[in-house]
């Protein structure tokens, strides 16, 4: 008995040791593992940190986008969707993708119904015979007056389908103008401020989970992307004795939802067209004579579209004055003559989107896109909207290029078109892509003129939020303040956003944006180098930052649930 009693006390120590010792084994391999781990992710950021220094220090080296910018701007000029111009543009942009040593580098194409060409647009006061010439300039994508017509001025002042009924009848063979003058900012006050779904000024995202309180909303600019006719109190008229309504400007009447403005911007056109309206002019909405420019095309097909009404943008300052003169009481009547040479060439026209990539070494299937637009407006170079962020983006690509950075993921170099017509290009390049939309982490997008990049705003993504402020931290020594929940219309990283991917545009310091949007000022001389040089690195960093995350940017706009407390 004693014999069996010491044996099973020495089995017993036995196995109490090795459980002490195994216990202290997966103790210490636990430790070791953190250790690891924190060793690894150490290391990871080191080695992150040392690709963004490499970006930046090849930035500053022989940077390519002055002489891009001059090029595109002077030599090719305005880039309208399908003209000859932005075709040059597209072959020009693929062969400076294959220069700096891009891969896969093509033209993707895709249709629209009609181009359009602008002819001249001349027109003056004939009464009162006062000498007074207009100056003014067509609408995109609307037909010409063929031939110069004389005609009474009417205002329209409805904001409803059904305040257009009180107008059936008055309108045959009338210019007609869009309601009261815009109240135009201040030269010097350079916000651009554009509520609404089309609108450029970043804003607190719908759904989003609010980093800080937002700043109060301002009133909406004359200039939006698609509707520059900021309004005044349409039944507000000048005082008797004839001083400028707009030197007394009314209380504004809450602005429409950005949806329900293009909805019966079309049904007003319409109803013009049906009463046999001669033309419809616009407020330019700008200072200083500055012109403004908007329109697209009519329906998928050119045979079945209708013919629009002849449209003109006018001066602020002219339109002023002929709103003073038209609303004056009767018997005074006012009168001008007016000739528009624009037309609309039916198609349908093929046009490109210029793409290009670094492949992935590891998930060369999986991607990340930076974009902009390639297309302008006509009235100036089309260098700040959006000829700058073409050339970032090319000088994005240079760098990455030639610091020989080899990305985990494809990032992805497009230059889309038919954006100011309503982001047709990247619609068409996400349709065309649509099997790709799952496995793209991110699309960013630079359009918004020449200023320094401040921010990236994640359309409500608290989650992916979180995700860029962990990674992007060399973005602060750039200039950039912050990554925020808020959103921003009126680009083509939109189209991503509507099918799933985190699509988002950066925010840039405004520099003069407000008055060279769409206008005959948007010319070369406006262009701040430095800024475009730190848009390119603040892209190419946030690129391959992406690209090699462990896994793809969640796509969830709303933040993870937080555990509650055991």
């Amino acid at each position: 008995m004693r014999g069996f009693g010491l044996s099973r006390w020495f089995t017993a120590s036995t196995l109490l040791a090795f459980l002490a010792v195994t216990t202290l084994s997966w103790g210490q391999a636990i430790a070791v593992s953190k250790d690891t781990k924190a060793t690894d992710s150490k290391a990871a950021e080191t080695e992150a940190l040392a690709l963004d220094a490499k970006v930046i220090e090849v930035a500053k080296k022989d940077s390519e986008i002055m002489a891009n910018l001059t090029y595109l701007s002077d030599m090719i000029g305005p880039r309208l969707t399908g003209s000859a111009a932005l075709k040059r543009a597209n072959q020009w942009t693929a062969e400076k993708m294959k220069a700096v040593g891009l891969s896969n580098v093509q033209l993707e194409p895709w249709e629209i119904p009609a181009s359009w060409e602008r002819g001249t647009a001349t027109a003056r006061i004939i009464e009162p015979d006062n000498g007074r010439s207009i100056s003014l300039a067509a609408a995109g994508w609307t037909p010409g007056t063929k031939g110069k017509i004389e005609a009474d001025v009417v205002v329209i002042t409805a904001r409803s389908t059904q305040e257009l009924e009180k107008y059936k009848g008055k309108l045959k063979g009338a210019v007609v103008l869009q309601g009261p003058p815009a109240n135009v900012r201040p030269v010097n006050d350079l916000n651009f401020d554009l509520p609404g779904a089309g609108g450029r000024r970043p804003r607190p995202a719908a759904d989003a989970t609010p980093d800080k309180k937002p700043e109060p909303e301002k009133k909406a600019d004359a200039d939006k992307k698609a509707d520059p006719d900021k309004k005044a109190d349409p039944d507000k008229k000048p005082d008797q004795g004839g001083t400028p309504a707009e030197k007394k400007p009314a209380a504004e009447p809450p602005q429409p939802d950005f949806r329900q403005a293009m909805n019966f911007r079309r049904e007003l056109s319409e109803f013009l067209h049906t009463e046999g309206a001669a033309v419809l002019l616009s407020d330019a909405g700008k200072p200083q004579g500055l012109l403004n420019m908007t329109g697209s095309w009519r329906g998928n097909d050119r045979v079945s579209a209708p013919e629009p009404l002849p449209q003109a943008f006018v001066a602020h300052e002219h339109y002023a004055l002929l709103y003073r003169l038209a609303t004056r009481p009767e018997p005074a009547k006012t009168r001008m003559e007016i000739e528009l040479n624009s037309k609309i060439v039916p198609g349908p026209i093929t046009v490109y989107n210029t793409v290009g990539e670094i492949r992935g070494s590891e998930k060369p299937d999986e991607f990340v896109i930076l974009g902009a637009h390639l297309d302008s407006w006509d009235l100036g170079q089309g260098t700040t909207d959006n000829g700058t962020g073409t050339c970032v983006v090319l000088e994005a690509a240079r760098i990455l290029a030639k610091s020989g950075i080899k990305p985990r993921r494809t990032i992805r170099f497009v230059l889309f078109t038919g954006e100011e017509q309503g982001l047709y290009g990247s619609k068409a390049y996400v349709q065309k892509h649509k099997d790709e939309m799952p496995r793209i982490s991110l699309c960013l997008v630079h359009d918004t003129g020449t200023g320094k990049v401040t921010g990236i705003g994640t359309q409500g993504r608290e989650t992916v939020k979180q995700v860029l402020e962990s990674e992007l931290g060399s973005l602060k020594d750039l200039g950039v303040k912050e990554i925020n929940t808020r959103g921003m219309g009126g680009s083509d990283h939109q189209s991503f956003e509507a099918a799933g991917v985190p699509g988002f545009a950066v925010q840039q310091d405004m520099s003069e944006y407000r008055l060279t949007h769409h206008s005959q000022s948007d010319t070369l001389d406006k262009a701040k180098e430095a800024d475009l040089v730190q848009g390119a690195e603040v892209l190419a960093i946030t690129a391959v930052r992406v690209a090699n995350l462990p896994e793809l940017l969640p796509r969830t706009k709303t933040a993870p649930e937080e555990k509650k407390a055991q």
